[in-house]
């Protein structure tokens, strides 16, 4: 962001830009000459004003002079002073893009790490505290870094920015951070001027928050990291261009050439749009010198925009409704997680029945959804450009109960592992994009309004309790015996409702082999069976209720479906 405002303040109507933390504190400040005149000394206190205006998104102050311009970010207010309005349209575009680029954490943290770099000691106080709601290990490096220096900072500011530096290193659950403070504090107290009594009980409590953060992932199976600090140079796994000449310039202490070869490399990835790679040298890149973080950020950009830059036109236009609903980041990383294909008419794309957790965007053509009931091939719906086909399959856990064939095509496919391996830096992408698919109607009232069952066998509804266990592929039972709620029952199958705390607890039986009972007629009869899930879904967000679906391996005879109903309809 400091490369943003430094780039406002540049243009000639701007005469001074302010970064407000969410406390009202500065974090970053650049004035031009001097300000508008006496109006403008009405404004000082920009907290206060922005308290009395119950806090704004976004506000314009007009002056005779000039006027002022501010912006919410999940940081804090931009604030921009402006000698006349003619370039606030401008202004306004560039804040937009801004506060789409601020709605992810790890940008955000990143962010301020990097006005913590650049600011000069005033500043830093406040903007370590605009960084305690990102505090991790990466935070922790940076401050460690700046507690090694202690001697180096301004007389005035030393004290406070120590207490402030040992209070957060508390919250970054770094094992690091223990032996650090312990190191300063005694040579700190081995001096002639020992740390103020604040500082003392600061590093106490932060040792204590820290060593019951290692005790807590010690007895949860997590190791302790080694404490050799060049563990964390090791490339990733994995194959990376020069890797071996990378390892060796490390193993030299070369590390400034090794940075730039890296830095090289992340370039002529971007270019190629070896994304995937780029990113994987971008974090070795972090391993090697946390503290390159005009580097890392820099690196960040360029492989974003890159990304940005190999989006087709074309693709942005068919996905307007979905751009519109997307950060720029979750569009261009969604854009590149998937795969695009061409299908020819006739071509089966996804065929009914099989395991297959994808998500169809029509970029171009159409295809055809129909289902096979009873033997018979049924036509349900044609989909076109700019719609999205297999959201039931994909958000929920599901076999596919339609097959989806080209009328000649070209199509975006999603995996669900793509997806989530895209959630740990966009965790509201998944919401979005579910939101989204919603206004599609769905598989189900397709099914429902063509009078058709992907079932070969009427289902019938039904009340009462059986019980499951799970089992291995060799038909082994694995887990405990479980109670579920009966919903319908079929010769084929049966449907019931579990409760589960988590909705992947309860998705990890999808594809898994069960084993029910179900108790039938008056002599109180148990009826067993084998199946495999076919699906399981959210029957119930609030409640943690989820619906499984089960294909039985041996089909009930009629007379056995007619005990259940007669039994369980007694009991209701």
């Amino acid at each position: 962001m400091n490369t943003f405002l430094s780039k406002i303040s540049k243009l000639n109507a701007v005469r001074d830009v302010i970064l407000l933390s969410t406390q009202g504190e500065v974090l970053f400040f650049i004035q031009k000459g001097p300000t508008a005149g006496g109006e403008v000394k009405v404004f000082s206190n920009w907290s206060e004003i922005i308290a009395s205006l119950g806090h704004p998104q976004a506000a314009e102050f007009t002056f005779n002079k000039g006027s002022y311009y501010l912006t919410r970010t999940d940081i804090g207010y931009v604030i921009i002073g402006l000698t006349d309005d003619k370039t606030l349209r401008k202004i306004k575009q560039a804040c937009v893009t801004l506060l789409t680029k601020l709605s992810e954490p790890t940008l955000c943290k990143r962010v301020l790490l990097n006005l913590l770099s650049n600011s000069d000691d005033k500043l830093k106080p406040n903007i370590i505290k605009a960084l305690l709601p990102y505090a991790d290990k990466e935070v922790a490096a940076v401050l460690i870094f700046l507690l090694r220096k202690e001697n180096e900072f301004t007389p005035e500011i030393k004290e406070r920015l120590l207490l402030l530096i040992c209070q957060t290193l508390g919250n970054c659950s770094s094992y690091e951070a223990v032996s650090v403070l312990k190191t300063f504090l005694e040579k700190r107290s081995a001096k002639a001027n020992p740390p103020a009594h604040e500082i003392v009980e600061a590093i106490r409590i932060s040792i204590e928050q820290l060593d019951h953060f290692k005790t807590k992932g010690t007895k949860h199976g997590q190791p302790e990291p080694p404490n050799k600090s060049n563990t964390q140079k090791k490339a990733p796994a994995g194959i990376l261009p020069h890797k071996q000449q990378i390892n060796d310039l490390l193993a030299q202490k070369k590390t400034d050439e090794a940075l730039a070869l890296i830095i090289r490399l992340i370039n002529k990835c971007s270019a190629k749009k070896q994304f995937d790679t780029a990113y994987r040298l971008r974090d070795w890149l972090i391993s090697v010198n946390p503290m390159a973080l005009t580097e890392i950020i820099q690196t960040a950009e360029l492989i974003e925009e890159a990304k940005q830059a190999a989006i087709d036109i074309r693709h942005l236009g068919i996905w307007k409704e979905l751009t519109d609903i997307l950060s720029i980041e979750e569009f261009s990383s969604l854009y590149h997680a998937m795969a695009l294909k061409t299908y020819p008419n006739g071509k089966t794309i996804v065929q009914q029945g099989i395991n297959a957790r994808t998500l169809l965007f029509i970029n171009s053509g159409q295809l055809q959804t129909q289902v096979l009931s009873r033997e018979l091939l049924i036509p349900l719906n044609i989909y076109k450009t700019g719609e999205i086909v297999g959201a039931e399959t994909f958000f929920e856990a599901s076999v596919w109960t339609i097959s989806a064939k080209s009328l000649g095509c070209e199509v975006f496919l999603l995996s669900r592992a793509k997806l989530e391996s895209l959630k740990k830096h966009h965790p509201s992408l998944e919401a979005k994009l579910f939101d989204f698919c919603s206004s599609v109607q769905s598989t189900s009232s397709q099914l429902k309004k063509s009078k058709s069952n992907r079932r070969q066998f009427k289902r019938r509804d039904v009340a009462g309790r059986l019980t499951f266990t799970v089992l291995n592929k060799s038909g082994k039972k694995i887990s405990k015996e479980a109670k579920g709620d009966l919903l319908d029952i079929s010769m084929g199958g049966v449907a019931f409702s579990i409760h589960s705390s988590q909705k992947k607890n309860a998705v990890t039986l999808f594809g898994r082999q069960l084993r029910v009972s179900i108790s039938a007629g008056i002599t109180a009869t148990v009826i067993v069976r084998t199946g495999t899930v076919q699906a399981v879904r959210d029957m119930d967000r609030i409640g943690n209720e989820y619906s499984l679906h089960l294909e039985f391996s041996e089909r009930l005879s009629n007379s056995e479906v007619q005990q259940i109903l007669g039994s369980h309809r007694s009991e209701t």
